[in-house]
């Protein structure tokens, strides 16, 4: 009797006649228990890991598959050929593996055609699995696919391969197939066809000792770079310790830089090596997702970069680059990610210890230029104690820092302790001569000294340094004023010098809304009345002086104040005024004439001179006057 694959039935494969050839072991099939198969399939696994066991399923599978085609094609008479082939499908629902329901069926047996896709419902080995392991990232259907590619293979007479498109084991609400010809799927199945080619089991184990041996050594060097790295971080090593550590336990070279892309720490010494390796070539700073790490490939270099931040406080401080001759790995990874742990530990208590010093400095400093009967000789020993010598020639920097859009408690705003950090920052990065200058912080005024030594050997004066400090701040809805002293020359000078800066603040504030820089320098002689009034009372004085020509050059748009400045300037000469001014000595005269009569003043009087002079020197400070 004909059957079609729809009929068979474990009758078909079972009996309980004793005739020879009629019992299952005779047609060299077994039935095991999915339990025992669970098991196996686990210790698979565990012992070789998921893709070397994948392959042994498959392949096994694949025999299966093929073994079965063969005896139920010589034991069972078919309809057809086709319902040959259908019957691998059965076998699946028959020895309890899955439910297989075909959804695309293109198939011509005749002419080698095979094109067909799916479901496999309730698939044990998705059960399996799970039982065992967590969900995983890739289809774990191995003995389906496997059993599915051997059976029509060798119905057609030509390799068939199966792939599972979708599987419960990773997630996925359905298990789905696909299976073509070798010649369909082209070079979309070529990762696959490793899976079925034929191996010698011994050197497969041979492959896995030398796997577990190198994971050993792997293992070992990670243990003896955490314990050196510890061992020198307790010892007092810093970045070039580090990165030699890092160095010979990769054997490769390593660059580690500061956020700036300063090198702080190396290990090699090949030409051109903190060139092509530092960070400031591939690192892009306006990304707001921070990479773990960076992989980057030079141009006609035979070697890789891979890169890792130094983070504090998910803040980019730095950065450390390896040079590898091959494609990095989790090795690497784990390897790089330590020594970057470690050098922000370092970073962070190289912080702590400098904030720690600059806090005592700063209140030293409050002291020094704020407190005037301060006992200066106690606070200059203090200081020295600290490697800090106040008595060579210092210049006092006063800062003051507004924003309408601050709220009122500042010192919750989170852009003005932005701006301080900067300021820290800024005169920490200038510690190139052993000049830890310390800063003072207080709301949002910010105090500093200077030594003159500094600038020396910076090579720039007090303004270049002035208009430097000021390029530091994002200054935008922002007015941040840097008044700066004349230098001190004895200890009891700081305090003076300290409120001659912050008159210059003054008066930067008042004289423009923009940002600058205003040396006590100059204001001259205008420092006394400042250290005793308001600049807006001098700025009242000079114009109760000069009120009457100042309307008069409104009205008739004439040149009187400019006149009257140029003429105190040239010492009262006329002469001497007229040809600066290129204009005709009667004109000149007229014009003396005129200011005398609206100013109701006589101009060779010393009192009226003095007078005219001082309110022509507060507006020219304040701009209201522009020299040619």
């Amino acid at each position: 009797m004909k059957l079609k694959a729809s009929e068979l039935t474990l009758n078909d494969l079972l009996t309980n006649s004793t005739k020879p050839g009629e019992r299952l072991q005779d047609l060299n099939f077994a039935l095991t228990s999915m339990d025992a198969w669970a098991v196996l399939r686990t210790d698979l696994i565990n012992a070789l890991g998921i893709q070397r066991a994948k392959r042994f399923i498959l392949r096994y599978a694949y025999r299966s598959g093929m073994h079965e085609a063969r005896i139920l094609k010589e034991k069972i008479q078919w309809n057809d050929d086709l319902e040959w082939l259908l019957a691998g499908s059965k076998m699946h629902n028959l020895t309890g593996r899955s439910l297989s329901y075909p959804e695309d069926f293109n198939v011509d047996m005749e002419k080698g055609q095979f094109n067909v896709s799916g479901y496999w419902i309730d698939s044990s080995e998705v059960k399996q699995h799970l039982e065992y392991f967590p969900m995983h990232v890739e289809p774990i259907c191995y003995f389906l696919i496997g059993y599915a590619s051997g059976y029509t293979s060798e119905c057609l007479g030509k390799q068939i391969v199966f792939k599972e498109i979708k599987c419960k084991g990773k997630g996925d609400d359905h298990c789905s197939y696909t299976g073509k010809t070798v010649e369909e799927w082209g070079d979309d199945i070529s990762e696959e066809l490793l899976y079925y080619e034929d191996e010698d089991m011994s050197g497969e184990l041979d492959q896995m000792y030398q796997q577990i041996e190198r994971q050993k050594d792997r293992l070992e060097t990670g243990y003896s770079l955490s314990r050196n790295l510890t061992k020198v971080m307790l010892q007092g090593g810093g970045f070039k310790e580090f990165a030699e550590l890092l160095g010979k336990s990769l054997h490769c070279e390593v660059l580690i830089e500061n956020v700036n892309y300063e090198v702080i720490g190396k290990y090699g010494d090949n030409p051109g090596m903190e060139r092509n390796m530092s960070a400031n070539k591939f690192w892009d700073i306006s990304n707001e997702n921070i990479p773990e790490f960076l992989e980057t490939e030079l141009k006609d270099k035979t070697f890789k970069l891979l890169t890792a931040p130094i983070l504090l406080e998910n803040e980019v401080y730095g950065f450390i680059t390896i040079a590898l001759n091959r494609k990095s790995d989790s090795f690497h990874r784990d390897l790089l990610e330590r020594v970057a742990v470690v050098v922000a530990l370092y970073m962070q208590n190289q912080r702590v210890a400098i904030e720690t010093e600059q806090r005592l400095k700063g209140e030293l400093l409050e002291q020094l230029l704020n407190e005037k009967s301060a006992d200066v000789l106690e606070i200059y020993n203090r200081f020295s104690y600290l490697g800090y010598d106040l008595k060579q020639p210092h210049y006092i920097i006063y800062i003051e820092i507004n924003d309408q859009t601050i709220n009122e408690d500042i010192k919750t705003n989170n852009d003005f302790l932005k701006i301080r950090r900067q300021l820290t920052n800024f005169f920490q990065g200038e510690n190139k001569y052993n000049y830890n200058i310390p800063v003072l912080t207080k709301l949002n005024a910010i105090q500093t000294i200077v030594p003159k030594q500094f600038l020396y050997d910076e090579k720039m004066t007090i303004q270049d340094f002035g208009d430097r400090l000021l390029r530091q701040f994002d200054d935008e809805g922002k007015q941040i004023c840097i008044g700066i002293s004349d230098t001190t020359e004895n200890l009891t000078d700081f305090n003076n010098r300290s409120k001659e800066a912050k008159k210059a603040v003054e008066l930067a504030k008042f004289r423009s809304r923009e940002s600058g820089v205003i040396l006590s320098s100059e204001l001259g002689n205008l420092t006394l009345f400042l250290n005793a009034r308001e600049p807006e009372e001098l700025e009242s004085f000079a114009s109760e002086k000069l009120h009457e020509i100042l309307n008069y050059d409104t009205k008739k748009n004439s040149e009187l104040l400019e006149t009257l400045f140029y003429y105190t300037q040239n010492e009262f000469n006329l002469h001497k005024t007229a040809r600066e001014m290129s204009i005709s000595i009667s004109g000149m005269r007229y014009r003396i004439l005129k200011i005398e009569e609206l100013l109701l003043i006589n101009l060779s009087n010393s009192n009226s001179r003095f007078e005219i002079q001082m309110a022509l020197q507060i507006y020219l400070l304040l701009g209201k006057i522009k020299p040619i």
